[in-house]
């Protein structure tokens, strides 16, 4: 039986009864897995064929090939062919390849019987390769360029000769790839160094990749908002060195190295061979800089200010009513210094590194000066005295008469005021009861008003009287270190290290450690470190190992922990030796707010291999990796400090919200409410991941080459070093906590372990100039890497809370006495703080996860064509495509049944909504499931010329359509693939989220050229580099009011009626109105979904059935973008080598206004008095308005010297 039959019948034959008995609900969820075991049998049948083939091809080569580990390194391959005059190939011809910049010979051997050669694991460089024969002249191909991750083919062509006698020809460049099927895009060290860039980040040189959609500018990726080829954000694989830098906590690629660091990086988008896994996206291989037999290095300096700006478009709308001046551009200082340096290692006397020992080093310090001005509202020395008789003043400030506002005395609803008599009811608004004791001393921390501030007319007070300007500086900090060592011939060491440091401070408020209000600076410590072996059995026979180490620290202290707290200020019991929240309505808050006290650090270890073998016609590559995960995180989510409030009510007859009142409460102590949070201790989440893979580039003929390879891998359940780890089981609602009540270490989660993925393609070159390209591969994503934020296990934190007692009625404890504290939540016994939650108080859950997780699987193929023109241009038309299953989407799995809807909203009521969910102790919360599906399809046109003769060209188009049942803009609170669908627990509501991805972004035009002047000396030396960059805007999703709990809804009508046809300016406002208005528009075209309610004389009437809208996710787009940069250099020869060049990047060149997305939120409905009654967005006055643009003109000015 054929092995196509006897997959279709294992995978789909099971299926048949219960398709035929399924109900409406079930048929869905039974398509969806026809779809998947669909997407498994042909996974099966082909790694079947691709096993067939390696097992064909490789057999009779055992013996010369053990198995070994895998490789992900950016070394390249030199492969080629020699012929004589005839076109006949020479067998038996000697080859030695030399890298020209040290003089290192890597590979000295001869042709096979079919006149073929295999270098592998070469350092990119440039080389000499040197062919001799019998009869033959010697023939030189000179200046070979071997790029990171390339596969270089080249042919040597001989002539009839004498061998003494020797014929040289110089090599283009990589123009045609004759030999590989994947697809990727290589970024050239003159690319790296001559392109405009934003800050000079190395990272915003993916804008030029073709497949490429981000969330930033035009012009400024965000690595953490990356697409590429339709992939999920935090899905593309970031390798240094062959070292990933992807943070394991949160799928975020690192920062990457200056460009001064950088030589070169290619992306491959699609079908990268089999060595690469553990991402269903791209592998981003970026190689630094290495050392050379010739010293070479520089200095440079840039700078950034807003005087060489262009001002913000909505500035121009924005008055100062006190100078009648337009607001000025937006600060935007900077000053980054920086060098290189890079040789052989000399020691005078005792060592001479020359064609043996090089080392590199680059150090880029940038510097961002800002000025914050921090103001506050503080009491009047007066008011610190218990003196509020301005709240009793009959008039204001101007004149104007105002209500007096009482201070009552403390008692429950005291009608009893401060200083009171027969004839003055109101009172003297003195407080006569004794003051606080820790009220006064936390005031004398206080410092008084400095400033007249705004005044409030009614409270008959000054706010924002005090202001402090602070000038703050942040640093970024990149080193990068690299040697290698030829130890021997055969033997080769590389050690590389990057380090990585930013720290931006925030203002100190009150100019006080002690009082402020937030963390001290947003602090991140990373580094990476490699050690590479590479070890030449023969030329044909060639080891690499590796081990690579990653770690990144994010790291924030919390102010108020100064001394001895409690004697500072007063108060006797805290939960912490630090300063508590205190808020209340009479003067800003005091102390640290909401978690702020940070330590996140994660350590990865990536321990990979490779041995390559070449076997006539076939390149054997064949290893395996481990990736071990690790994240150390203390990470408080509200407020372990302690939050104090008081709100006024207590002296104020029972109203809240009083400014002077609410001083009074504070200044005798009276507490409304108060908390504090009993955090989990710190956990320490592990996993790893592991694979091996096998490759076989089988060169068939000389004109086909057929590339076959197949990878295993594996990633284990998550768990926590110290099991404080914890889940909700979404089908009991039962908690399951590690190591107890005989649950798992990884709490019964189970994770694939068959999941195998097999990747062929095929390069044809139909002549010289013309190749065709095409591949089939599957890859496999990460199940815990992109969890986001979500590090609370339910039962190992605990929020104590001293909740509202009644009105008017203070705790039982003052400001001086400070918090009664409870017992440490018991970790022996997690579910006990759950047992105590009710429908009137639920536990909060954060995420949780299915009982079986799915890896991520995504078939990618291309098939395409390369073409080479003249003017060494080089033409490359593909189609490139996807098909994504298992993709991670968190979806609420306690919600409100549809069926109890309307009775539920009908009560309206929050007890009511609460009874009604499936487990109605815990709000609603979302599961972790590898459920959505997406699938992409591009046509994808680039025209590129690598620098050659003083010009560069790269350009790409890309046309492009991704789709998905959801989607999200990465944030770090949220697990990647996070989106609410309308009603996401219901299949029939949840199939209807088919739409355009968020990151669909469907037509991309790049271009970028680079030229440098020749001719006489006033003219030559000049670089010049213009970039274009357009591309259409972001899907925006259309939401209105959540009428029904816990959903996302959307409207009903025809969303592409509120198109404007000439969106405009509105007159007098800092705002843009894209989309048509509610407002304005009467016939507006979209109308509310149900179920909507008017209530009258406390009778509510539903005036708009219960259901959800017609509007698709993602119906409307934002605008597009379009920059023009450009940059210019002169180089100016000072003394032999050295050289001084000063340039000039300008940024949206011609100040180009590019809008950000518009307001897309119904989130108010209005029931309108007509009769009927009918349900009305006209109170959304901010929908369809642009607020804010992408960056107008921006200018950095640079210098340098270098040799």
């Amino acid at each position: 039986m054929l092995p196509g039959k006897t997959c279709a019948r294992t995978c789909f034959v099971p299926l048949r009864s219960q398709f035929l008995e399924a109900s409406p609900v079930n048929f869905i969820r039974i398509a969806s897995e026809i779809q998947s075991r669909t997407l498994r049998a042909t996974r099966l049948c082909a790694t079947a064929s691709a096993l067939a083939l390696a097992a064909c091809v490789t057999v009779p080569c055992l013996v010369l090939a053990p198995s070994a580990l895998h490789a992900q390194n950016t070394n390249a391959t030199i492969r080629g062919q020699v012929l004589d005059p005839t076109g006949a190939l020479v067998p038996d011809a000697t080859v030695l390849i030399v890298n020209k910049e040290t003089g290192v010979t890597v590979f000295n051997g001869k042709t096979d019987s079919a006149g073929t050669f295999v270098a592998p694991q070469v350092i990119p460089g440039t080389y000499k390769v040197t062919v001799s024969a019998t009869g033959l002249k010697q023939s030189v191909v000179d200046n070979l360029v071997a790029t990171v991750a390339q596969v270089a083919s080249i042919n040597v062509n001989m002539q009839l000769g004498d061998t003494t006698e020797v014929v040289t020809v110089e090599s283009r460049g990589e123009q045609l790839d004759s030999t590989t099927s994947d697809v990727s895009t290589l970024i050239a060290p003159s690319d790296v160094q001559n392109l405009p860039l934003q800050q000079r980040a190395t990272e915003n040189l993916l804008t030029f990749i073709p497949g490429v959609t981000h969330g930033g500018a035009g012009d400024q990726p965000s690595t953490s908002q990356l697409s590429i080829n339709g992939s999920r954000t935090l899905n593309t694989e970031v390798l240094l060195n062959g070292v990933s830098t992807i943070v394991a906590s949160t799928g975020t690629p690192g920062t990457l190295p200056s460009p001064d660091g950088v030589d070169s990086f290619r992306v491959l988008t699609t079908n990268a061979p089999a060595e690469y896994g553990r991402t269903s996206g791209a592998v981003i291989s970026v190689n630094t800089i290495s050392g050379t037999n010739t010293y070479h290095g520089n200095l440079y300096f840039l700078l950034r200010n807003e005087a060489f700006d262009a001002n913000q478009y909505f500035h121009k709308d924005t008055i100062n009513t006190t100078t009648g001046a337009v607001t000025p551009r937006n600060r935007d200082r900077f000053f980054q210094e920086g060098g290189s340096f890079g040789g052989p290692v000399r020691i005078p006397h005792l060592y001479n590194g020359h064609d043996k020992t090089f080392f590199f080093v680059n150090y880029d310090r940038t510097i961002t000066p800002s000025s914050t001005l921090a103001t506050e509202t503080v009491p009047t020395a007066a008011q610190r005295t218990g003196d509020l008789s301005n709240a009793l003043a009959t008039t204001d400030a101007n004149g104007k008469p105002r209500a007096v506002q009482p201070i009552y005395m403390p008692g429950g609803e005291s009608t009893t005021a401060f200083g009171a008599t027969a004839t003055n009811t109101n009172g003297t608004g003195i407080i006569s009861a004794p003051l606080d004791p820790a009220a006064v001393k936390i005031l004398a921390l206080v410092p008084l008003p400095n400033t007249i501030g705004n005044y409030d007319s009614v409270n008959n007070r000054y706010t924002s009287n005090w202001s402090s300007l602070q000038n703050l500086t942040g640093h970024v900090v990149k080193f990068v270190a690299r040697v290698d060592e030829d130890v021997t011939t055969k033997d080769r060491l590389s050690f590389n290290v990057f380090r990585f440091t930013t720290s931006t401070p925030n203002p100190i408020y009150y100019n006080s450690p002690l009082l402020d209000t937030t963390w001290d600076c947003t602090c991140n410590n990373a580094w990476l470190g490699s050690v590479d072996y590479t070890r030449t059995w023969t030329p044909t026979l060639v080891m690499d190992l590796n081990m690579g180490f990653f770690r990144n620290a994010v790291f924030r202290n919390p102010p108020g922990q100064v001394g001895n707290v409690s004697q500072t200020t007063g108060i006797a019991s805290l939960p912490l030796n630090q300063f508590p929240e205190i808020t209340n309505p009479g003067m800003s808050n005091l102390g640290a707010d909401t978690n702020t006290d940070q330590v996140n650090i994660t350590n990865t270890y990536t321990p990979f291999g490779t041995i390559t073998k070449v076997y006539g016609p076939h390149t054997f590559k064949f290893g395996g990796s481990i990736r071990k995960n690790e994240f150390n995180s203390y990470n408080p989510a509200t407020s372990p400090e302690g939050l104090i409030q008081f709100n006024g009510e207590i002296t104020n007859h029972g109203a809240a919200g009083n400014a002077n009142t609410g001083l009074a409460d504070f200044l005798l102590g009276t507490i409304k409410t108060a908390s504090y949070e009993q955090p989990q201790p710190e956990t320490g989440r592990r996993n790893y991941n592991w694979g091996v893979f096998f490759q076989d580039d089988w060169r068939v003929t000389s004109k086909f080459t057929l590339n076959a390879g197949v990878r295993y891998e594996y990633e284990s359940p998550l768990t926590i070093a110290t099991n404080i780890y914890s889940r909700i089981n979404p089908l009991t609602g039962q908690l399951l906590a590690a190591g107890i009540n005989g649950v798992s270490n990884s709490l019964n989660i189970s994770t694939p372990k068959a999941d195998i993925s097999p990747r062929v393609g095929f390069a044809y070159s139909v002549d010289n100039k013309t190749v065709i390209r095409g591949a089939y591969g599957t890859f496999y994503g990460t199940i815990f890497q992109n969890l986001g934020g979500q590090l609370a296990y339910p039962g190992y934190d605990n929020t104590v809370s001293y909740n509202n007692l009644g009105t008017a009625i203070a705790q039982p404890f003052t400001l001086s006495q400070g918090l009664p504290l409870g017992a440490a939540p018991n970790l022996s016994n997690p579910a006990a703080i759950l047992a105590t939650n009710t429908p009137t108080n639920p536990a909060s859950i954060a995420i949780s996860f299915n009982n079986q997780s799915h890896m991520p699987i995504v078939e990618q193929y291309n098939l395409g064509i390369q073409r080479q023109l003249p003017l060494a241009l080089t033409l490359e038309v593909n189609y490139v495509g996807n098909h994504a299953l298992h993709l991670s989407y968190a979806l609420n799995e306690n919600q409100v049944p549809f069926t109890q809807v309307p009775a539920v909203t009908l009560a309206n009521s929050s007890l009511a909504t609460q009874n009604s969910l499936p487990f109605p102790n815990l709000k609603g919360f979302q599961v972790n499931n590898n459920s959505g599906g997406s699938n992409y399809n591009s046509l994808q046109v680039t025209v590129k010329r690598q620098f050659d003769r003083r010009l560069a060209i790269l350009s790409n188009f890309t046309y492009s359509k991704s789709m998905d049942d959801g989607s999200t803009i990465y944030n770090f609170s949220a697990p990647n693939g996070t989106a609410n669908s309308q009603y996401a627990v219901d299949s029939p509501f949840f199939i209807r989220d088919l739409a355009p991805s968020n990151i669909d972004v469907n037509k991309v035009l790049n271009l970028a050229v680079i030229y440098t002047t020749g001719g006489p000396w006033w003219l030559r030396g000049w670089h010049i580099s213009p970039v274009f960059v357009a591309h259409s805007g972001l899907p925006v999703n259309i939401t209105q009011a959540n009428e029904i709990p816990g959903s996302s809804q959307r409207p009903n009508g025809n969303p592409q009626l509120i198109k404007l046809a000439h969106p405009f300016q509105i007159p007098g406002q800092p705002s843009y109105q894209y989309f048509d208005s509610p407002q304005t528009d009467p016939n507006f075209p979209l109308t509310a979904s149900g179920p909507v309610y008017n209530t009258i004389n406390g009778v509510r009437t539903q005036i708009v059935a219960t259901g959800f809208g017609n509007v698709s996710r993602d119906s409307n787009r934002a605008p597009g973008e379009a920059d023009f940069d450009a940059s210019v250099a002169k180089d100016f020869k000072i003394y032999k080598r050295l050289t001084f060049q000063l340039r000039v990047d300008a940024f949206n060149v011609i100040n180009h206004t590019n809008f950000s997305a518009p307001n897309v939120s119904l989130s108010s409905i209005t029931e309108t008095t007509l009769t009927p009654t009918v349900a009305s967005f006209a109170g959304n006055s901010s929908f369809g308005k642009i607020t804010g643009t992408q960056p107008n003109r921006t200018m950095q000015i640079s210098s340098r010297f270098f040799f």
